[in-house]
């Protein structure tokens, strides 16, 4: 990965040329030499606490494969199994305006022009939200105590068993929120886990509930 970033910043011609911020998740690929690489160039780095946040950039990364892996696949098939060929990536012409011109359901091409030149957009729903939400959505007060829902395989590591727990063994209280235009309220945890999470995925606990000792669950 840090052959690849060195590649951009020496070719003073590419548009991507001295970005302000680099966007990545907390994969191992763009830790040591590639963080190196990104403060000696003065690069803002920041860290997305879920793979939600990175997804539309995957989304980008699986359409461009989409045309550039049969480039792949029709050197592979001449090598043995063990070899991989890197020949095919030097003919690959990445053309960013294909995206930048194709009209989506979320943005036009007049919101693309205004995002490139770095001014705000408002992005279009993408469902239709069956509650209120923004400025509309009962607010949950701060120091409220909940439970999260879990994500598959998130307790112990692995994929979901049936006897795993849905929600999670652990109280916490709300420490901050997040309000924007036609989306729903985002919550934050006071130590807790560090990204956001909806009402849905919470489960509220009454002030008058008795947990079990912390013990129980960590024996």
């Amino acid at each position: 990965m840090a052959k690849e970033i060195q590649k951009i910043y020496n070719d003073p011609n590419d548009f991507f040329n001295s970005p302000e911020d680099f966007i990545v998740d907390r994969g191992t690929e763009y830790m040591s030499e590639c963080k190196d690489l990104l403060l000696n160039y003065n690069v803002g780095i920041q860290y997305v606490n879920s793979k939600c946040n990175v997804a539309i950039a995957k989304r980008d990364h699986q359409e461009f494969e989409k045309y550039a892996s049969f480039w792949q696949d029709a050197e592979d098939f001449h090598l043995p199994l063990i070899n991989r060929s890197r020949a095919w990536f030097k003919r690959l012409c990445i053309n960013d305006d294909i995206y930048n011109n194709t009209p989506t359901q979320l943005i036009w091409n007049e919101a693309v022009k205004k995002a490139l030149n770095n001014k705000t957009i408002i992005v279009r729903l993408s469902v239709k939200h069956r509650r209120p939400v923004d400025y509309n959505e009962p607010l949950l007060p701060s120091y409220t105590e909940v439970r999260y829902l879990l994500k598959p395989g998130e307790l112990e590591g692995r994929r979901k068993r049936a006897t795993d727990c849905n929600w999670s063994p652990e109280v916490f209280t709300i420490g901050s929120y997040l309000i924007k235009e036609n989306q729903p309220i985002l919550y934050k945890f006071y130590k807790g886990p560090k990204y956001l999470f909806v009402k849905e995925e919470l489960q509220i606990i009454p002030l008058d509930t008795v947990l079990p000792s912390k013990y129980i669950f960590k024996h």
